[in-house]
């Protein structure tokens, strides 16, 4: 299985983030209780580019929106 990275880590919280499947793991297990719209379409994109559909660089631009709205970054 080929893992996705960004050239560049997203610091999200207190982790730094380094790919696709580490941000949707964070977006799992650490994200705080309340998930709004910018959340639903970093995940999305999340998913999208695991498998494909889009490219990890979209996906990192919708996360780090998503953790922007979170208050997370």
């Amino acid at each position: 299985m080929l893992t996705l990275r960004w050239d560049k880590p997203v610091r999200a919280g207190g982790h730094l983030i380094f790919g696709p499947l580490e941000a949707h793991n964070f977006m799992i297990s650490d994200w705080p209780h309340r998930k709004d719209h910018d959340f639903a379409i970093a995940e999305n994109a999340i998913l999208a580019a695991l498998d494909g559909r889009q490219s990890p660089d979209e996906a990192r631009e919708k996360f780090e929106a998503a953790l922007k709205s979170a208050q997370l970054n």
